[in-house]
């Protein structure tokens, strides 16, 4: 492990990458458990994130003595992009992301000194959300709570007629042997004008939004331009398997689900529909909030912790 300050975060964060069974090198920080730890946080973020988006979130776990584990998932951030152009977002398929997930929980999280003697939380963003729904399906027996905001149930894509048109051409897309293209209006260079026009779909905190655009001005490495239609390809079938009828019965612990009332990004109804009949699943909607309630104006925000807050107290 190399010990170094995360430069962003704070806290003393430790960086370590490490690399997966198919040589791919993921980057992965820690905060690790100490004496007063009631828990061990392990954060999963959305696509085209990185950790130093979460540079007031994270502050935010530590704070409620929380130890806390995080990672770049695969193809984003400063982990390895799978395509020679660093600009894409590509994947052929959705099972790596949650094998990664169990090799980090499995040779970083458990090697904590206090991971047998506290819980251990799972908290997500958006594709973060729809990542640790298949690991928690997949691997069990590890995590005692998870926490999924925003969770990419199902793309926002227009309505039904929109959306079987837009999933017809990206499959046809992948048949005529475009996988590794950028998808419709995904080349997106990191734009004042490109920018302006994404934070209505994100946030209303105009402040909070700017950091990011300080970030990568600063990092200009971790920025991820769109996904290729091979990524939507593999997310569409991901999201078919999760949403197969008895796919969420196999997640017994309890999930607290938040979900954003004025999401443009993922549907929110979607995910009412197939969390309202899990007995384990709490789902709370924030009225107003768009869809990275993580960094949202302070009414929103606020709802956010007192949810989460109160979700982790109860034993």
């Amino acid at each position: 492990m190399t010990n170094t300050n995360f430069p962003d975060l704070g806290y003393g964060g430790q960086i370590e990458y490490l690399t997966m069974a198919d040589g791919t090198r993921i980057r992965t920080a820690c905060w690790p458990s100490n004496d007063k730890s009631k828990g061990i946080v392990v954060f999963v973020n959305g696509h085209r994130e990185f950790m130093e988006k979460y540079t007031e979130f994270f502050p935010d776990i530590l704070a409620r003595d929380y130890a806390l584990y995080a990672l770049d998932n695969r193809g984003q951030g400063l982990s390895d992009r799978l395509l020679d152009d660093r600009l894409k977002s590509h994947t052929e398929t959705f099972d790596v992301f949650s094998s990664d997930l169990n090799e980090f929980i499995s040779r970083s999280v458990l090697s904590d000194s206090r991971a047998q003697a506290i819980p251990i939380y799972l908290v997500a963003h958006s594709m973060g959300g729809h990542i640790c729904l298949r690991y928690l399906h997949d691997y069990q027996g590890v995590v005692s709570k998870a926490i999924i905001m925003a969770p990419m149930i199902e793309f926002n894509l227009g309505g039904a007629v929109i959306g079987a048109i837009l999933k017809f051409l990206i499959r046809f897309a992948i048949r005529l042997g475009f996988a590794e293209k950028f998808a419709f209006g995904q080349k997106n260079p990191p734009s004042k004008s490109h920018s302006s026009i994404k934070q209505k779909f994100l946030t209303h905190d105009d402040r909070r939004y700017a950091v990011e655009a300080e970030i990568i001005k600063s990092r200009p490495d971790l920025y991820v331009g769109g996904a290729t239609f091979g990524w939507l390809s593999a997310a569409l079938d991901s999201i078919e398997k999760i949403r197969t009828p008895g796919y969420l019965n196999k997640i017994t612990i309890p999930v607290l689900a938040v979900l954003a009332g004025k999401d443009t990004v993922v549907n929110t109804q979607t995910s009412l529909k197939i969390f309202s009949g899990q007995p384990n699943f709490k789902v709370v909607t924030i009225d107003g909030a768009r869809h990275e309630i993580y960094r949202e104006i302070d009414q929103y925000r606020d709802q956010l912790w007192r949810e989460i807050d109160g979700f982790l107290a109860v034993e």
